[in-house]
């Protein structure tokens, strides 16, 4: 039935299976295989690795889906065994191939990926595929950078997203301009082939809301959740994408005892829910100027740990939230945790426009499309937060130039502002791989050509500047 199409009867049939046989892998399967074509990873993985090794010998479209699944949660090492299993014998040998040697490409283990991508150069001139460009692209953190460079080079209608990639390519090379150029085509086409564009005026006016919603007499009349003593316990990082969110949550779990979580969509999803219950929010959260009562805290906490506890692989008492520009929500997360850690990552604003235009990042309403754009948001997001200082939001600011600069004491403060016992460590390589772009930046030591890397673009940064200045000056940083 899935194969023809007849989604809601397979579904049916297999839920009447499970009632009858829970354990049956058929019906995981099937079920798995539903839940990740709507690219719900939660459910189906709930399945999928229920599904037991005789059920995946005979299914590979079934190991496929639960190795693209556990790629979607970060979990590479994990997904390496499936995806190789449906190399052969799937409805897509090839593209379960090339998935199989990005994993590898992100666990740098560029042996192995030399490998994965000479079998699918054999099955590719069987089919009549060109792989090049895609092969060039996993070979970019390698030695053979170079030659994937002049492959690209060569390369004709590149996708956006490839663009980039042979921009970042061209920046290694110093032929920055060509960079740019790349950068800005490259976005322009992703906006136009999926229609996306940055909506400043709706942002501009939802930030209004928020701020005379969350006023600070009314956050000062609002008592905060309790501690739920039997769950583990968050650690917001939070920041622009390409601040250090990723290198900040690295020196957080390196010794065990938080779990690195990554980018979690909890209090976004939690935002969905009151808007969902109350119709509009913030906007019918104005209509009592009173304090909010402290179940409201508490309701936001147990939607957030409940939403955190359809993952079970994590063992340590505390976890980090990194998802970028979560301080827009800093009043929910005072209200519902108003004694967890929670970190802003600064960096210089056009070393992060920079590098957010150099991948394609959703994040901040699509601002990362055009450095304009970005800018705005990085200004009205700094503001924001601002407010929420003067309405009495927690929250420590880091430097990520800091961390450069002098690893092991920016490390320290660090460890020191989340409550985590501190090592001299900060300048050894870190082992676990981020699910996010910042994976190739965080996975030795930090280098320090990451720092001022905008004045390579200075020419094109000329419109930018002025509309940055604001926030470079309230944070400290020189646009000479």
């Amino acid at each position: 039935m899935l194969a023809q199409g007849q989604l809601a009867h397979a579904a049916d049939a297999a839920h009447m299976l499970l009632a009858v046989s829970p354990e049956s892998g058929e019906a995981h399967a099937l079920l798995g295989k539903l839940a990740a074509r709507h690219g719900d990873a939660d459910t189906a993985l709930h399945h999928l690795e229920r599904v037991d090794a005789n059920t995946l010998a005979v299914d590979p479209d079934a190991a496929a889906a639960r190795g693209v699944m556990l790629v979607r949660v970060g979990r590479y090492i994990d997904a390496i065994a499936p995806l190789r299993l449906a190399a052969n014998g799937s409805s897509d040998p090839l593209g379960n191939l090339l998935r199989l040697a990005w994993v590898f490409e992100r666990l740098g283990r560029f042996e192995e990926l030399r490998g994965v991508l000479g079998e699918a150069h054999t099955l590719a001139a069987r089919f009549g595929h060109d792989i090049r460009v895609r092969e060039a692209i996993l070979l970019a953190r390698t030695e053979d950078w170079d030659k994937a460079l002049a492959t690209l080079d060569g390369a004709e209608g590149l996708s956006g997203e490839e663009r980039l990639a042979r921009g970042r390519l061209r920046d290694r090379a110093g032929r920055y301009d060509e960079a740019w150029q790349d950068f800005v085509g490259g976005k322009r086409d992703i906006a136009a082939t999926q229609r996306l564009s940055y909506p400043a005026a709706a942002v501009a006016t939802h930030f209004e809301k928020l701020a005379a919603v969350f006023t600070p007499d009314r956050m000062a009349h609002s008592p905060g959740a309790d501690v739920a003593e039997s769950a583990p316990q968050p650690i917001f990082v939070a920041g622009a994408p390409r601040s250090g969110t990723t290198l900040a949550e690295r020196l957080i779990t390196q010794k065990g005892e938080v779990d690195p979580r990554g980018e979690l969509s909890f209090v976004p999803e939690v935002v969905g829910r009151l808007t969902a219950e109350l119709g509009a929010y913030p906007d019918a959260l104005a209509t009592d100027a009173r304090g909010f009562e402290k179940r409201f805290g508490t309701g936001i906490r147990d939607a957030y740990l409940g939403l955190c506890r359809r993952d079970t692989r994590w063992a340590a008492p505390r976890f980090t939230d990194k998802m970028p520009f979560n301080e827009q929500h800093l009043p929910l997360i005072s209200l519902a945790f108003p004694s967890a850690p929670v970190v802003i990552m600064t960096r210089h604003p056009l070393d992060v426009i920079v590098s957010m235009m150099s991948h394609q990042l959703t994040h901040g309403f699509h601002c990362a499309l055009d450095p304009a754009d970005a800018a705005h948001h990085l200004v009205a997001v700094d503001r924001l937060t601002e407010h929420w200082k003067a309405s009495g939001c927690r929250f420590a600011r880091m430097r990520y130039e800091d961390l450069v600069h002098d690893p092991s004491d920016g490390e320290i403060r660090l460890l020191e502002i989340v409550g985590v016992a501190s090592e001299e460590t900060a300048k050894s390589a870190m082992k676990t791989v981020a699910a996010t772009p910042s994976y190739a930046d965080v996975g030795g030591p930090v280098e320090r050509r990451s720092l001022f890397r905008w004045q390579n673009y200075a020419e094109h940064m000329r419109e930018i500047i002025p509309l940055v200045a604001e926030i470079a000056q309230r944070r400290g940083y020189d646009l000479d």
